[in-house]
């Protein structure tokens, strides 16, 4: 590869690390909770998710005032426990008969629409701020009965690259509001659908906490594919190296660096949430968030391995440079250490000397084996030095 071509490989990196690591849009002298359309957010559409034990629905509506028909349970409950399941018959209502909402926008474009449904279920401007500001960490926060998660999910491409999923859960509707169409939450969809594991038999709560599972789960295979590219690195540097390998070493591990920093964002927001499950969620819930802590911690330690693996690549990478120069030096000083006697002999015998004029001007130019003496001199002396090179073994090594 050309001196040119791998410079242009490191511009490319640091332009693309530059990019992910972009800071949130922030307007000095704004007002506070105000919503900004910015450039390039797409305008999604709504999508209604509706279950219960026994049934479930899924529609696609055109705006935010179908959802009024359609949301029966927006306040929570005084606790979690009065959701226990009550025997039918003696008057109560089955626990069954609640319905859990889940709302899905896949864009944050239509600024309109976000300030209508934010109306709609009471959340706070500030929250809506940080839902189309798509540049937040991964936090969780409350505003009275909202509990508000933001959260960064993986998406395909060059590189690492996340977008925002900010998720509401409001009483028995949970809310989600992506950056932009496509994520990682079709095997969620699929269970609700299917009435898989035990989603259809829980409340809005565990539907949060199956989102947020799902996007954690995201960066698995994620840390997977950066490990096969280490793992082909790895066989190239036994193969002799790439002149590029170090700049994709640094690209990887500056990847690498932002997804330990992201999920450790999630870790500290999920730190929240189990601070303070009381009302807010049942306690059979909170079990799983910390199943999910636990996911984070793998997906830490994976990170911290692979980094490590790339620093000790880079390395052995520029150890096997320097070994490589070293070789290429001692080869030069051999072959210097061998031609500089033999060219001060030719410098001697090719100097402008008259053996007419004094006898002891040269008297060899004037000698019959003058020309063999001096090459056999030269040939003595380098294989003099060539035996000693070998005594030494500074030949051998």
């Amino acid at each position: 590869m050309s001196l040119q071509a791998a410079r242009n490989i490191m511009l490319e990196s640091i332009d693309k690390l530059s990019k992910r690591m972009s800071r949130p849009r922030v307007v000095v002298g704004g007002i506070p909770g105000a919503l900004e359309s910015h450039p390039g957010s797409v305008k999604g559409q709504i999508r209604l998710i509706q279950y219960n034990e026994h049934s479930s629905t899924d529609k696609v509506v055109e705006s935010v005032a179908e959802l009024v028909d359609w949301v029966s349970h927006r306040k929570p409950p005084e606790s979690y426990a009065g959701l226990a399941p009550t025997v039918p018959g003696n008057g109560a209502t089955p626990a069954h008969a609640r319905r859990t909402t889940w709302i899905d926008i896949d864009g944050v474009g239509d600024v309109a629409m976000l300030e209508e449904l934010g109306k709609l279920f009471d959340i706070h401007p500030l929250a809506m701020e940080d839902v189309v500001n798509v540049h937040q960490h991964a936090k969780f926060e409350y505003y009275g009965d909202t509990m508000f998660f933001v959260a960064r999910m993986p998406i395909d491409g060059g590189g690492f690259n996340t977008e925002q999923v900010g998720i509401f859960l409001i009483g028995d509707v949970v809310i989600t509001i992506q950056e932009r169409p496509g994520d990682c939450l079709e095997p969620v969809r699929h269970r609700i659908a299917n009435a898989g594991g035990r989603i259809r038999e829980r409340h809005s709560d565990y539907l949060a906490y199956s989102i947020i599972d799902a996007v954690i789960d995201g960066y698995f295979p994620l840390l997977d594919r950066y490990a096969e590219v280490l793992d082909d690195a790895a066989e190239v540097l036994q193969q002799g190296g790439d002149r590029s390998l170090p700049l994709q070493l640094h690209a990887i591990r500056a990847d690498l660096l932002l997804i330990r920093k992201v999920v450790n964002q999630h870790r500290s927001a999920i730190n929240v949430v189990l601070r303070d499950v009381g009302y807010r969620m049942e306690e059979d819930t909170a079990l799983y968030f910390r199943d999910c802590q636990d996911h984070l911690q793998h997906l830490i330690e994976a990170a911290d391995t692979d980094r490590e693996t790339c620093a000790e690549l880079r390395e052995l990478y520029f150890a096997m440079l320097s070994e490589r120069n070293n070789d290429v030096m001692k080869v030069l000083t051999i072959i210097a250490t061998i031609f500089i006697p033999m060219s001060f002999v030719a410098g001697i015998y090719g100097m402008n000397f008259d053996s007419n004029v004094s006898k002891w001007n040269m008297p060899e130019l004037q000698w019959t084996y003058g020309y063999p003496f001096a090459l056999g001199l030269m040939t003595l002396m380098a294989g003099g030095l060539l035996a000693y090179l070998y005594r030494k073994g500074w030949l051998t090594k």
